[in-house]
């Protein structure tokens, strides 16, 4: 279908003012601290900068891609909420690939209607669901480079994009496997090269890593960690008693919400789908229905339902939701439902969007998650500090190191590895006698227990464990309690020979190496 200069113009304004939309919606976390995950990639990437390797000198349990992007933004700012300008591009460059996704041959609106979904769909402020810079933001871009390969059936790209996916989170697994089906069920007769072309684009970028982990001799610890360990980690709620609870709050809480944001997509998707024969005549709307299902099986893997999982969700939807505009008779209605898609969240949730101020919003969105906590104890940390001090946490405010600036005095930047699913004593041990080897000058307490997270007999002896290794060896500093007061939280000073309250929840406890151990420098 040939367009005028002029109407290719229009498109491209059309197509730039909702880049632009998105970038406003997204702005919802402007002024808001590192969350947990962000302050963790930020501290693995940190120790691979410095010469260490992640998975053996900073431990996390995502594949490395994330990494690579948190080193890249770490090379370009030292503002520690930089990722996110690097997140904000892989979400743009995301609503990109949906328009060009979109067949020639459809109306202009509907070829908008995808890039206009997905601005709206991908900036939801719902919990740490859109602005932070986490591995979901990185995936979707992946994955709809994979649609757009797998769409103009170039299946090698097509696996590129969907291994690249596969290395930056591991639930990428399930749309990898839509994106083969998609290609195993469109491919022109007796062409048999396709499935293989696939799947050796999707072996190449984890082999590539596997390989540099191997050159680095740090290949047991990159499969220990972000593969074998981590289907530990998926597994670990479903023994625990947390999963009623867990399922009861997504079905109550976090469910209804995203489905209130999502409304005008999803009647759009439906109305696509109704009636639809999958297959070779139909391929984008084919695609739409397979990559969604795919990530929707890839959010619920392990149950734990966070708001940011939902995050990869939004461009298959958005992708349907521009099929079904498509569909609709006139030229009028299509223009609507474009202008609907595109504004309903911020209909629905004006205050959050324009309105509120930084602390409003980051409780609202996110307490007791202690972002601000954290950042005000980060800071004092570093008021306090030698560039060459080193700090432990107990808890999952990574962020701290961030703030700080200091580096971890173990591969564990946080507690969780260690309190969820420790191997076995054996492991609790060996941190715990690392830390005795060399005493970190700072050592941070959290008594939040959603933060700890502590399910198992091994997590409690490593917390018995490090709260005998504080006794005789740290003096109380001080706290910074975590609470929905608006004001932003102030660090407190402990008073001479102030005990720690360890009983009080909802506190970031600070002690700081007694002098007998090289601390309390003048």
């Amino acid at each position: 279908m040939t367009r005028s200069p002029v109407a290719a113009v229009l498109l491209g304004a059309c197509l730039a003012a909702l880049a632009g939309w998105h970038l406003l919606l997204r702005g919802h976390g402007r002024g808001l601290p590192l969350m947990t995950d962000e302050g963790e990639y930020a501290a693995v990437a940190r120790a691979w900068s410095d010469g260490g390797l992640p998975y053996r000198d900073a431990f996390s349990q995502k594949p490395p891609m994330v990494f690579l992007f948190y080193r890249a933004a770490s090379a370009l700012s030292d503002v520690p909420e930089f990722p996110r300008a690097l997140a904000a591009l892989a979400a743009l460059a995301t609503l990109l690939t949906l328009f060009f996704a979109a067949p020639k041959t459809w109306s202009a609106q509907a070829r908008l209607a995808g890039p206009a979904a997905f601005a709206s769909l991908a900036a939801l402020p719902v919990g740490d669901y859109s602005f932070g810079a986490n591995t979901e933001v990185f995936v979707s871009l992946f994955s709809a480079l994979s649609v757009l390969a797998a769409l103009r059936f170039q299946p090698f790209a097509a696996g590129l994009a969907a291994g690249a996916a596969l290395c930056t989170k591991q639930t990428a697994l399930y749309p990898a496997a839509a994106f083969g089906a998609f290609l195993l069920m469109t491919k022109p007769r007796h062409d048999d090269r396709c499935v293989p072309l696939y799947t050796l684009g999707v072996l190449a970028v984890p082999a590539a890593w596997a390989v540099y982990f191997a050159s680095r001799g740090g290949l047991g610890d990159y499969w220990q960690a972000a593969w074998a360990g981590n289907m530990q980690y998926a597994a670990v709620l479903a023994m625990t008693s947390s999963l009623t609870g867990q399922l009861a709050w997504f079905a109550g809480v976090l469910l209804p919400r995203l489905t209130l944001f999502c409304i005008p997509a999803l009647a759009s998707a439906a109305f696509a789908f109704k009636g639809l024969q999958a297959g070779r005549k139909t391929p984008v709307e084919t695609l739409a229905v397979l990559w969604l299902a795919g990530s929707a099986v890839g959010t619920m893997t392990g149950l734990f339902l966070f708001p940011h999982y939902f995050l990869v969700l939004a461009p298959p939807l958005a992708l349907a939701a521009a099929c079904g505009v498509e569909r609709l008779p006139r030229r009028q209605l299509k223009t609507a439902a474009v202008a609907v898609l595109a504004a309903w969240p911020a209909l629905i949730a004006p205050r959050l969007f324009f309105l509120a101020g930084a602390r409003e919003r980051g409780l609202t969105l996110l307490y007791p998650n202690p972002l601000f906590e954290t950042r005000a104890l980060g800071e004092e940390i570093k008021r306090r500090a030698e560039p060459s001090d080193l700090l432990h946490v107990f808890g999952s405010e990574g962020a701290l190191f961030s703030y700080s600036g200091l580096r971890s005095a173990t591969p564990h930047t946080l507690s969780y590895r260690l309190t969820l699913f420790p191997r076995n004593r054996a492991e609790v041990f060996a941190e715990l006698s690392l830390l005795q080897a060399a005493p970190p000058h700072f050592l941070v307490w959290s008594t939040q227990p959603l933060s700890t997270m502590i399910s198992s007999s091994l997590g409690l002896q490593y917390r018995d464990g490090l709260r005998a290794f504080i006794d005789g060896r740290y003096d109380y500093a001080g706290r910074v309690r975590i609470s929905d007061a608006p004001a932003l939280p102030v660090f407190e000073t402990a008073r001479a020979r102030q005990p720690a309250d360890f009983a009080t929840t909802d506190q970031l406890i600070l002690f700081e190496r007694r002098a007998l151990y090289g601390g309390h420098r003048d």
